[in-house]
């Protein structure tokens, strides 16, 4: 089983990333900062690591410099996560020879998809001192011609992705602070329900019926409480994946306009208006 490395000082991120992996079936370590990530590097030898772009004592890219100049990590794939991805944070993280990067919050099935291909193609490199297969030529692109509407609704869709991942990164951490507050109901209730069995275990002359009555109601209403928090927990699950999966739907339009774009460009390079 492959051993993935997280670091990031969201606890929201690591558990969202933690989830996917495991369930994707990865064993996952954390860091919740950049000195811990060293520490479970030298200490986990993972087969991957994810490194947050900011954290408050290194950054992702001063992680993946680290990584990229120890021989015994010279092959690690390295994956870096950010809040944003632009111009000037895709620049960086091909300077520091990063694998990738995904922008937050993590959703779908990307971070999978993403972790399950650089280990496929890790696996695949030719060992040492054996020459490398030669890659054959890329086909040559198609020529497709973008239209406004189709320009109209990349526009309409990017903005609708940004409005949507921040709803969703709302939501998970609705999903993490609701989690947080069952663990405490449900300890409340187990130790009420202990007092509660104590003393009507008791002799009879060291019962207090008043209190046993007022320990009763507590139990009951922190019973009452405990399953509210699960509806609410499950309500606020369903709505984090139906946001994740309208998002992935909106990304794969976007993906494909993007690359009539694209040859549309290559079309004007290849036929440049006549004299």
């Amino acid at each position: 089983m492959a051993k993935i490395l997280v670091a990031d000082d969201s606890i929201t991120i690591r558990k969202v990333a933690e989830r996917q992996l495991i369930e994707a079936g990865f064993e996952v370590a954390l860091a919740s900062n950049g000195e811990e990530a060293l520490a479970r590097l030298a200490s986990e030898h993972p087969d991957l690591a994810i490194f947050d772009v900011i954290m408050p004592d290194k950054s992702g890219y001063d992680l993946c410099t680290y990584v990229r100049s120890q021989p015994s990590f010279a092959d690690l794939p390295v994956l870096l996560i950010s809040g944003i991805v632009d111009e000037q944070v895709t620049k960086q993280a091909e300077s520091c020879r990063a694998d990738g990067v995904l922008k937050k919050p993590l959703q779908g099935p990307v971070l999978k998809d993403q972790v399950m291909g650089l280990l496929a193609k890790r696996q695949s490199k030719p060992a040492a001192g054996e020459p490398a297969a030669q890659a054959a030529p890329p086909p040559a692109p198609k020529v497709f011609r973008i239209t406004e509407d189709q320009l109209q609704l990349f526009r309409q869709a990017s903005s609708r992705v940004k409005e949507l991942e921040a709803l969703l990164a709302q939501e998970q951490a609705r999903s993490s602070e609701l989690e947080d507050q069952l663990g405490r109901a449900g300890a409340r209730v187990t130790e009420l329900e202990g007092l509660v069995a104590a003393r009507e275990s008791g002799p009879a002359r060291e019962r207090e019926p008043g209190s046993a009555t007022d320990l009763e109601a507590r139990l009951e209403q922190e019973r009452q409480r405990t399953e509210l928090l699960v509806e609410r927990l499950a309500e606020a699950e369903r709505t984090s994946a139906a946001g994740a999966q309208r998002i992935e739907e909106l990304s794969r339009t976007i993906a494909e306009i993007a690359r009539l774009v694209g040859l549309h460009k290559i079309e004007g390079q290849e036929s440049p208006p006549s004299d």
